[in-house]
């Protein structure tokens, strides 16, 4: 069977790359993932995935070959993409590159989702165990998330394990990292440069909230960060800030650590200050990790052991968050080597996409 699978994957590949081209075509920013969805949606029916179905969230899911109690392994793509403005995206290849905007995270991971899903119905096969297969929404930024929270939350007790496929398919993401985001809101009476000098400026204010945040210390080990991402306000060259906005991203691959770094950033926010208003927001949250030997780890380690290479596992922030946070083994890959990911100039190597695939398929039994 494995020799078939692999001659089907072979002379398919045109077929994904077809795939893949199409659904980067369609611009899926978070939060805006409906067209996206409708096009996966009504493709699954065209291969007869007549129990393909949208959910509350906007989740397009499909589950394969479960059986009546049995408990399903997940495998999920986000939709989303982190490109905000681009009504048109191009697509250049060259060679064994293709490049273009959100071309590997996460379109090769749909892509190769739904070239699975069809290959399953041509050589008619069965999985050792039942598949939800799902293309999930707000996976990106503010998404905080989103789509996978209410996968979880509807297939509670369903799940066994989650594959997040997601960007390249040679490093692989089983430490969840957890993050606190927050926007500040400073404001202050303000007023003119010149006959109101002395008030309060709500820009020098932040000025001073953010460098205190800077000067925290940091454990090396476990990996532990902040980040103030974005910052607006004022009015005019000569008028006193009153009103500033920053944003504020907290990481942690340890909850401990993150808890700490969360108080002491709070606490920086509490000192008193003549005229000064300082108010709070949580705008995202992600789980950190709660399973300390993964066994999906072992799995493809043993996978890639046989074929000569080594296993290179990292602590990310993923759609494995939230199973990872539940106890439920879970675990990060893609299809493809790829680089740059987030920015114009993103790109796969179209020629890992065989052993890509050929690994995703050894890791689901087929």
């Amino acid at each position: 069977m494995n020799d078939i699978i692999e001659t089907y994957v072979r002379r398919n590949q045109d077929q994904w790359l077809e795939l893949l081209k199409t659904i980067i075509s369609i611009p899926s920013p978070t939060g805006r993932e409906q067209v996206k969805g409708k096009w996966i949606l009504q493709y699954l029916h065209s291969l007869g995935a007549d129990g393909a179905y949208r959910d509350d969230s906007g989740n397009i899911l499909y589950p394969c070959r479960l059986k009546k109690g049995q408990k399903a392994a997940l495998y999920t793509a986000h939709m989303d993409t982190v490109f905000e403005k681009l009504s048109e995206i191009p697509i250049h290849q060259s060679k064994n590159i293709l490049s273009a905007p959100s071309c590997s995270d996460n379109s090769a991971s749909i892509a190769g989702l739904l070239f699975i899903i069809k290959m399953i119905f041509d050589l008619k096969l069965t999985p050792p165990q039942g598949i939800l297969f799902a293309f999930d929404v707000g996976e990106e930024g503010l998404g905080n998330l989103k789509g996978i929270r209410q996968i979880m939350t509807d297939w509670a007790g369903r799940i066994s394990e989650v594959v997040a496929v997601d960007c390249t398919f040679d490093t692989f993401v089983a430490t969840a990292v957890g993050s606190r985001r927050y926007e500040v809101t400073i404001e202050t009476p303000g007023g003119h440069s010149w006959m109101g000098f002395g008030n309060a400026n709500a820009i020098a204010a932040a000025a001073s909230v953010i460098d205190s945040l800077y000067s925290l210390s940091l454990p090396a080990e476990p990996k532990t960060t902040y980040n103030v991402g974005t910052i607006s306000g004022g009015t005019t060259v000569n008028s006193i800030a009153a009103k500033v906005r920053f944003t504020v991203d907290l990481r942690s691959e340890d909850g401990t650590s993150l808890d700490s770094l969360d108080k002491a950033f709070h606490a920086l926010l509490e000192k008193p200050s003549r005229d000064v208003r300082i108010s709070l927001k949580s705008i995202g949250e992600r789980p950190c990790s709660q399973v300390d030997q993964n066994p999906l780890v072992r799995r493809i380690t043993a996978i890639r052991k046989q074929q000569g290479l080594t296993t290179t596992c990292i602590a990310g922030s993923t759609d494995a968050n939230i199973p990872l946070s539940q106890g439920i083994p879970a675990i990060s890959f893609g299809f493809c080597r790829s680089r740059r990911e987030h920015t114009l100039e993103e790109s796969l190597d179209l020629d890992t996409f065989l052993p890509g695939m050929m690994q995703m398929l050894a890791f689901m039994g087929l």
